[in-house]
């Protein structure tokens, strides 16, 4: 068991190093800087953010000038995020004011200690409080009785995937993994990817016109090992409204039911034939998500192959 908290659980320790090494990276800065930023926010000589949100633990954190409380970032997102790419920008800023003779000695040393000092003592405080708030309300409306919370999402999301704003969702899942250890927020995403391959299936099936059969079946497989956009654009958008109003559906019935029967991923970045390696940390939890999200595929398939698959795809080929 240590091993295995070693290997799934040292990202998440160090997560802020990583995310201020990737926005200095991505914004121009000098990546090595940005992670040595991210790993102060981390640093063991701080309180441990999970200790002191513990109340039985006695950490406390440290109240800089009796009112600003100074903590590590164990599992922020926001606070690295918005680090890193201030950071990077003032080293770019820096390094063309700073003469060539100190540039290789004084600007990572501006840089570091400007925003260490910023993260902990101004913009810290604030964006925890920020992500925090983001991630209860999150967990809040998952949680919605009767699963309309999931039912919501679980419509909303492949929307999403439409106009490319599911990447948005990623940072949610990395707050609600660094704050909670757990992801309830993919698994009602997850559905989307069971419903796609289904309508994929169904019209590749019914239909009788062999390249749409050949699109279909290609496209469904896709889906099922993770790409969605063969099966969403090639399949679902093209052939009209009803396989999109039957994806939509499946998806969110499914997410609706993962909701109310608590079922949570303990990580993210699977989909559909790999996703329930995400639910292997507990047997209800690994057999009730396979349940849900087999029965999403056939009751999608159902309804596809029944209403939505368009008059014309009927029709068989002319020689």
């Amino acid at each position: 068991m240590l091993l295995l908290d070693v290997l799934t659980d040292t990202v998440f320790s160090f997560l802020p190093a990583l995310i201020c090494w990737s926005a200095f990276k991505k914004f121009g800065g000098t990546p090595i800087v940005g992670f040595v930023i991210g790993l102060m926010l981390v640093s063991p000589l701080l309180p441990n953010a999970y200790e002191v949100a513990d109340a039985s633990s006695n950490v406390e954190a440290v109240m800089a000038f009796g009112f600003i409380p100074i903590t590590g970032y164990q599992g922020s997102v926001l606070t690295a995020l918005v680090i890193g790419y201030l950071g990077s920008k003032l080293e770019i800023a820096t390094r063309k004011v700073m003469r060539q003779a100190l540039d290789m000695m004084f600007s990572p040393f501006v840089v570091i200690a400007v925003m260490l000092i910023t993260a902990l003592l101004i913009l810290g405080p604030i964006l925890h409080l920020v992500e925090n708030g983001l991630v209860y309300v999150v967990e809040a409306f998952i949680h919605v009785p009767f699963g309309i919370g999931g039912l919501v999402i679980g419509f909303i999301y492949p929307l999403a995937v439409m106009t490319g704003m599911h990447h948005l969702f990623i940072t949610i899942e990395t707050a609600l993994l660094g704050s909670t250890g757990f992801n309830p927020l993919i698994t009602i995403c997850a559905m989307y990817g069971f419903a796609n391959a289904a309508v994929c299936f169904a019209i590749s099936i019914r239909a009788k016109k062999s390249h749409v059969k050949v699109i279909g079946t290609s496209a469904g497989v896709t889906q099922l090992l993770g790409v969605s956009e063969p099966g969403l654009f090639g399949i679902t958008l093209r052939y009209g409204t009803r396989p999109l109003a039957a994806m939509l559906a499946g998806s969110a019935i499914g997410g609706a039911v993962l909701s109310m029967l608590g079922i949570q991923a303990n990580s993210y970045g699977l989909a559909v034939i790999l996703s329930p390696l995400m639910y292997i940390y507990d047997p209800y939890q690994l057999i009730t998500y396979i349940a849900v999200g087999v029965l999403t595929f056939i009751l999608t398939f159902i309804i596809t192959y029944l209403f939505a698959v368009p008059k014309e795809l009927l029709v068989p080929d002319t020689e």
